[in-house]
């Protein structure tokens, strides 16, 4: 059914439909009144329809006009209740009792409370459905007056189309890729070409090769473009399969995905034409956006005419709100400033941090530029004896004093060869890690391995290792 309303606006196509469904074929008579293009558009698709036996022939098209009723009332049915009670205000109350006894229950209830819950208006009689439906049709025509502009077309907006509109687009296109074929054949031969078109098909070829003249091919060029799609045999399905081509190529310019979801809902002869493009512009490099301009604009000029229904944008997702700005209230004179709420920190893993406020302990005594400097650096004679007995070589927090070990726990904390040391001599350093101390000159000492204080060493075993000892070598 979609090749015989291609290219047929909604009244177009309303009228081929109830003038073949309840007149028949003494009905095509009525078409001598419209405008001579239409007229032979119209008797062309009715003489295409009676072909069709009446047992098959009624059935489709009670179908489609069902169709096309199903889609007016479905637009009043989906109107926002705010929009309906604002033009039902102005209207007198029997009118109003009337359209709300025809709409959904939930629509009516929504539309009254809009109104204000006006009493019900008791019907003197039962309303005729002619009535009935011209009051809907001029209630549509308000409404859609009345409504916000809708989006403009986008490429993709394709894969949304019936076919019979998809169809137009391709019948377009086609007239526009042959333009400069059809008007580099001889006049003859253009005219043999031209009538065997249908007549939509006709008036976009004639009209493309007459724009396209400057630029005619030569005869050669142009049989041998035409014979490419096939249209010297049959000439509609060559300036169809001109604009497949074309819609093809911009799918491609679109990406794998959209061209393979296209191909999948074509149906009939245009599956076909589908198919054998797809297979001759695979691979092929897209020049520019592939035509995909040209194919939007013909969407517009095919919107206009009222082929096609332009699409339904949604308003796009608000936005969330900015931050809540708080006053501070920690002090009077910055009674003015905000404060944001800030994220909570995260716990350290691995090296623990000091605070900005905690001292570091004074590891580099022996550097006096590092401590003029306030450096936290380890002094390195002292870094090497904290890793020797054991120690992190990194920075060590100061702790409070309430936490600082006793000499006790420091005693047993320092080792020597896995045994704790019996006496260390008491340090001022907030380090639980005691240093260990260097050794003294031996010629100052009263015995080797001994220190001043006559303890034992806790680096020299025994009184063969020292430097003075004759028996160190």
């Amino acid at each position: 059914m979609e090749q015989y309303f291609t290219s047929l606006s909604k009244r177009q196509t309303m009228l081929l439909l109830t003038s073949l469904a309840f007149g028949g074929s003494e009905a095509v008579s009525a078409f001598d009144h419209l405008d001579q293009s239409e007229e032979e558009l119209l008797k062309h698709r009715a003489a295409a329809l009676l072909q069709i036996p009446r047992d098959k022939r009624i059935p489709l098209l009670v179908q489609e006009i069902k169709r096309l009723v199903t889609q007016r009332r479905r637009q009043l049915a989906s109107a926002e209740p705010r929009r309906l009670a604002a033009l039902l205000k102005r209207e007198r109350a029997s009118i109003v009792e009337v359209v709300l006894n025809a709409l959904p229950g939930d629509l009516a209830a929504a539309v009254r409370a809009e109104m204000g819950n006006p009493p019900p208006l008791k019907l003197q009689r039962d309303v005729k459905p002619e009535v009935l439906s011209i009051v809907r049709w001029k209630l549509e025509d308000a409404l859609r007056s009345n409504a916000p502009q809708v989006g403009s077309f986008r490429f993709t907006d394709l894969m949304m189309m019936q076919q019979r509109e998809i169809l137009a687009v391709a019948d377009r296109m086609g007239a526009r890729v042959l333009a400069t074929a059809i008007a580099g054949l001889p006049d003859e031969e253009r005219n043999t070409f031209l009538g065997k078109l249908p007549p939509d098909q006709r008036t976009l070829a004639a009209r493309a090769a007459e724009a396209g003249a400057a630029r005619r091919l030569t005869d050669k060029d142009a049989k041998l473009v035409l014979e490419m799609h096939g249209a010297t045999e049959n000439p509609s399905l060559g300036l169809r399969s001109a604009g497949v081509q074309r819609i093809v190529r911009a799918c491609y310019a679109q990406g794998a995905e959209f061209t393979q979801r296209f191909a999948e809902r074509a149906t009939g002869d245009m599956a076909k034409l589908v198919a054998r493009w797809i297979r001759e512009e695979k691979g092929k490099p897209v020049k520019g956006d592939g035509g995909r301009l040209d194919i939007v604009e013909q969407l517009e000029r095919l919107a206009q005419k009222g082929i096609v229904d332009r699409p339904m944008r949604l308003p796009p997702p608000a936005k969330p709100p900015p931050p809540v700005l708080k006053p501070s209230t920690s002090s009077p004179s910055n009674a003015q400033s905000k404060v944001l709420v800030q994220p909570p920190t995260r716990k350290p893993t691995g090296n623990v941090s000091l605070p900005p406020n905690t001292q570091r302990p004074s590891s580099s005594r022996g550097n006096p530029a590092n401590n003029q400097a306030g450096v936290g650096r380890q002094d390195p004679v002292a870094a090497r004896a904290a890793r020797r007995a054991g120690a992190a070589s990194g920075a060590v927090p100061s702790l409070p004093r309430e936490a600082r070990p006793t000499d006790s726990q420091a005693r047993q904390r320092v080792l020597r060869d896995g045994k704790p040391l019996d006496t260390v001599p008491p340090r001022r350093s907030t380090s639980p890690v005691q240093e260990i101390p260097r050794r003294k000159d031996p010629a100052a000492r009263g015995s080797v391995g001994t220190n001043p204080h006559g303890r034992a060493s806790p680096v020299v075993k025994g009184s063969g290792r020292g430097p003075g000892n004759n028996g160190s070598r």
